[in-house]
């Protein structure tokens, strides 16, 4: 069994243990950046979307969350 300060919060609701809201906004930023770079790099879109530049779609991606990164949060009160 994990201790509290071993959680691991994940974004996708697939997975539904976290919701995007409850991730601060440098792990949000480092997950749509990353996701962008997946996108500019070849990856498919997750959605269907009308955007056209990789950071747009990542960004629409987290809003439905769809993203299938986690966040792994270490240190004292997670």
């Amino acid at each position: 069994m994990m201790n509290h300060s071993q959680k691991i919060l994940v974004t996708s609701a697939k997975f539904g243990d976290i919701m995007v809201k409850d991730l601060t906004r440098f792990e949000r930023a480092r997950i749509v950046g990353a996701r962008a770079l997946q996108i500019s790099e070849g990856a498919p879109p997750l959605i269907k979307t009308e955007k056209i530049r990789p950071l747009d779609i990542a960004k629409e991606e987290m809003e439905k969350k769809v993203i299938p990164i986690g966040v792994r949060r270490k240190g004292k009160g997670y």
